[in-house]
């Protein structure tokens, strides 16, 4: 029998689920291929955690042994921790046990350890993280002082060169994790246990596939829940789905009648029972003959860097670098298009937001799609670029929210499954009309893309991606436009 160790991630995942870390030990094969959003999620871990050692400068990086020469890193922390040298990357060995440390600093004759993350507080699958980097090193020979979480600080603003002590918090969690040893150890000895069974664990889904993150096996765990079930209808509770799901109910047109359900989640219900469809023509009418020609259709596209790049931002906060717009000088007149998207040469608020001023006209109706994205972008700016404040309010007292006849269920039917996200309405009131075919074809892609445009040195890539972006972001006031006729059409 094959004796498995247990390593951080191991630990960690054994933790969410046993099932999980059985199929990645014994059925590796199963697991989902790695998505361009969850990679890029690895990426930002891996880039703050460098940027974290310049918070202990003149360190000894073991990283690079990592994961081909793991007796190496041993080995070397060994003989670095006789020497009192800071270690980044460290590693930890004790009972077939293992880990890497982020940052080990001497101090005198006990160490502290350092754990770095990307988020911007600590969470509870963090204090798991340093109870068991605690007991592997401790158990292993080091006196430990104490161990503690760096994190990103949301509230630093950037001005000037990036600070990175003000970047980052240290928060010990020292006291919090002592009392999680003895747990530790049990949990070891039981995920151990379980490795060496010769079947998988039966666990079915649960909230856990999700908590804390999403799980790499859910392609193979979910593969027999249908693409539109139970787990579709429109913010229902977790809880309440799988309280359906454990009771044998997939299908939504089985949901019991006094299954307790909000009144828009039982619309969706009834729509897939009896086809039920809603169309409040009062309301349509009233919403289309309030508007104020010319009209322009205003989309928004955001990235939101872990790293500040530019004066007044913080990390993560949403960046506008992109907007399209249709506009309409009047009922049944010829459509023009107007589109900004940010070179990646400096700060691309400021190039958006004055050229925008100027493409938004002084009068008529600006249509968004969820206004509190695009109202709240624009105060942002305002905030930041005080400069532009008086333009920018005149801007926000001309939006109309295209969304509110899709939320309020003024205008469903089935086939939006109960989702009146722009993506939803759109096929469902013009079939054959959408996204399909774009390489870009979601907000979090547009982010990512124009994100990786900092850092792109092929002109032909740049080129390509900067074409993809022009034409998703068109798309979404394309959709709009073709949206309000239908709506005029009632």
């Amino acid at each position: 029998m094959k004796k498995f160790n247990i390593s951080k991630s191991a630990f960690t995942k054994g933790l969410q689920c046993q099932k999980a870390l059985y199929l990645r030990k014994h059925y590796p094969e199963l697991e989902d291929q790695v998505s361009e959003a969850q990679q890029a999620i690895f990426d930002t871990g891996h880039n703050i955690g460098h940027l974290a050692k310049e918070l202990f400068p003149g360190g000894v990086d073991l990283g690079a042994y990592i994961p081909g020469q793991i007796n190496k890193v041993f080995e070397e922390t060994g003989k670095l921790i006789q020497q009192k040298q800071i270690i980044y990357e460290a590693g930890f060995s004790y009972d077939d046990n293992l880990c890497f440390s982020d940052i080990v600093v001497p101090k005198e004759d006990k160490w502290l350890i350092y754990e770095v993350k990307a988020s911007t507080s600590v969470k509870d699958i963090y204090l798991w993280d340093a109870a068991f980097q605690y007991y592997l090193a401790t158990s292993s020979g080091i006196e430990v002082e104490d161990i503690s979480i760096v994190h990103i600080n949301n509230e630093y603003e950037r001005v000037g060169e990036l600070d990175i002590q003000q970047l980052f918090t240290i928060e010990s969690v020292l006291e919090l994790i002592i009392p999680m040893q003895t747990e530790v150890k049990r949990q070891i000895d039981r995920l151990k246990t379980m490795l060496n069974e010769d079947k998988v664990p039966d666990i079915d889904i649960g909230p856990h596939c999700h908590d804390p993150y999403p799980c790499s096996f859910l392609g193979h765990c979910w593969k027999h829940i249908p693409d539109y079930s139970v787990f579709n209808i429109s913010r229902l509770k977790t809880d309440k789905k799988f309280e359906l799901y454990n009771e044998g109910i997939l299908d939504i047109t089985d949901i019991p009648d006094d299954f307790g359900l909000s009144h828009s989640q039982r619309l969706q219900v009834e729509g897939e029972k009896n086809g039920t469809e809603i169309i409040n023509k009062e309301a349509i009418t009233s919403f289309v003959n309030n508007l104020n020609y010319p009209l322009y259709f205003m989309d928004f596209e955001t990235f939101n860097p872990s790293v500040p790049m530019f004066d007044h931002s913080k990390s993560y906060q949403m960046i506008t670098f992109q907007y399209s717009l249709h506009i309409q000088e009047g009922a049944g007149s010829e459509i023009i298009h107007k589109e900004f998207l940010a070179e990646t040469n400096g700060d691309p608020r400021i190039p958006f937001i004055k050229q925008l001023i100027k493409d938004v006209g002084e009068t008529g109706d600006i249509l968004v799609y969820n206004q509190a994205f695009e109202c709240t972008r624009l105060k942002e700016v305002a905030k930041d670029f005080p400069q532009y404040e008086n333009a920018i309010n005149v801007i926000l007292d001309r939006i109309v929210d295209l969304m509110v006849i899709f939320s309020k269920k003024d205008y469903y039917t089935p086939a939006m499954k109960g989702s009146y996200s722009i993506k939803a309405v759109l096929p469902a009131l013009v079939p054959g009309f959408g996204y399909d075919g774009l390489d870009i074809a979601d907000g979090g892609t547009a982010s990512l893309a124009f994100e990786h445009l900092f850092y792109e040195k092929d002109q032909d890539k740049t080129d390509k991606i900067r074409s993809n972006l022009l034409k998703y972001c068109k798309m979404d006031t394309l959709a709009m436009v073709e949206i309000l006729k239908v709506l005029s059409n009632i």
